[in-house]
């Protein structure tokens, strides 16, 4: 049986790092990409403990000719999983018209570019599965997140409607979607600006990310998904992953449009003392 070959993007560390060992584990031929191959060392380092060989490649997705070289490069390609991305925090009023088509640059049209060009080969050859990650964000809006969430609300209508278009060419699409997990890009979300005038919705935005990344889960379980995904044809299209999110998915089933806006942008402790009563989370409680 021919070995599958898997391009991962953004492996230099968290979930893409994981997914690349546990591809290479499994027994495909992983290809994995980072914008700087510099960064690669940690990669290296766990492929080499876990006693696998994961081939190492240049791949800027907001690039176009960084892209195409590395696919080039990469041959016909099994899997592609669209990992890399960027995860900042802002209110739609101050986030800088230039940050907002940065991260689209990353997070939506750079899973684009890589698709267009695995879809290519795939539909030559009538298979392949195509793994794009999306968030708990990219089902529910929360203060803050809004650059972000809508990035990933693109990622995941661009992922069901690539579904319908590509099934008929025996393609899968899969969207994995995380809550909390811990992995850099945490480190990299930062905070936001305590002088914003938004700060007092600010601080329920704060609560709740700050509880979920206390109980984050390991990038291992987001790659031990994506794994099973791969080799079962029976996943559904949407899988969830990691702390929080069908917790937080089911709250806001419980809400109409008008009621989850009205308890995102309460007082805080208000806010702090209905989450408890709806959910019977104490959001304040660290440990």
């Amino acid at each position: 049986m021919a070995t599958t070959s898997a391009l991962i993007t953004g492996t230099s560390s968290g979930i893409g790092l994981a997914t690349a060992i546990r591809l290479a584990s499994d027994g495909h031929r992983v290809i994995a990409t980072m914008r700087d191959t510099s960064r690669s060392g940690d990669l290296l380092a766990a492929a080499a403990t876990a006693g696998v060989i994961v081939e190492v490649a240049e791949l800027d997705v907001t690039d176009d000719a960084s892209v195409a070289e590395a696919f080039a490069r990469a041959g016909d390609i099994d899997i592609l999983v669209n990992n890399a991305g960027a995860s900042p925090v802002g209110s739609i009023e101050e986030f800088s018209i230039d940050a907002w088509k940065s991260l689209f640059e990353t997070n939506v049209f750079g899973l684009v570019r890589c698709t267009q060009h695995a879809l290519a080969t795939m539909r030559r050859r009538q298979s392949g599965h195509i793994v794009n990650i999306s968030s708990i964000t990219g089902r529910t809006a929360i203060p803050m997140f809004g650059p972000y969430s809508a990035t990933k609300w693109a990622v995941e209508t661009i992922s069901e409607t690539l579904a319908m278009e590509a099934a008929i060419f025996g393609i899968r699409v899969s969207i994995v979607e995380p809550g909390a997990v811990a992995t850099p890009i945490r480190d990299k979300t930062g905070a936001p600006d305590r002088n914003s005038p938004y700060r007092p919705v600010a601080k329920n935005w704060g609560f709740s990310v700050g509880y979920d990344h206390v109980h984050a889960r390991g990038p291992e379980e987001v790659a031990d998904v994506i794994s099973n995904a791969i080799s079962n044809p029976d996943t559904p299209l949407r899988i969830t992953v990691g702390s929080g999110i069908d917790e937080l998915i089911e709250l806001r089933s419980r809400h109409s449009d008008e009621a989850w806006v009205e308890l995102w942008s309460s007082d805080t402790a208000d806010f702090l003392a209905r989450f408890t009563d709806l959910t019977g989370v104490d959001l304040t409680k660290r440990t």
